[in-house]
This record gives C-alpha cells, sequence and structure tokens, in this order.
C-alpha cells in the first residue's frame, strides 16, 4: 500500500492534484474539497496521506491531510454499498 506521497505539487484542482516526487515519478491524487483549501501554492512542497483502491481495470490513489481524514474514508468504505466516490463526496460535506 501507499501510504503517503511527499514532492512538489505540480497541479491542483477542485477534485485532485498531481504530486511530483524527487524520484521523477507524478502521482494523481483524488482529494476532498477540505484537502483542496489547505494545499499550498503550485511548486510548493506538500506531503499528503492516501489510501489506494484497486479495481479489475483501475487504480485509483485518494489523498488527506491528516491520518484522521484517511481513517474516516476508509471507514466509510467499509459501509455496503459505499464506493470511493461517495466517500469522498462525504468528505468533501462534511
Amino acid at each position: 500500500m501507499i501510504s503517503q506521497v511527499s514532492g512538489t505539487l505540480a497541479s491542483k484542482e477542485l477534485d485532485g492534484v498531481d504530486i511530483s516526487t524527487p524520484g521523477g515519478v507524478t502521482y494523481e491524487l483524488l482529494i476532498p474539497l477540505g484537502v483542496y483549501e489547505k494545499l499550498p501554492a503550485i511548486g510548493e512542497k506538500v506531503a499528503l496521506h492516501t489510501h489506494l483502491v484497486v479495481k479489475e481495470d483501475s487504480w485509483q490513489l485518494f489523498g488527506f491531510s491528516t491520518t484522521f481524514e484517511r481513517r474516516v474514508f476508509q471507514r466509510v468504505l467499509d459501509a455496503k454499498g459505499v464506493g470511493p466516490a461517495l466517500a469522498l463526496g462525504l468528505l468533501s460535506t462534511l
């Protein structure tokens, strides 16, 4: 599991960011709105806690400011019928 991504903020949108690591890899992370509000300016250093969702046809990496946010996301995912998109939406509204 990828538990944290640290590097330079390459781009940011309301629902996602790109983080370039010193090793030359850029990760795309989906984020809740609360994380977007706490992000630094593009080009500055950033570190986000992550949760990786592996599906048959895709891998999605979700980013969070704190381990508590990540833990809440994981707990919501455990609920029957709740997928990552809904869990991220719930975190964005809280």
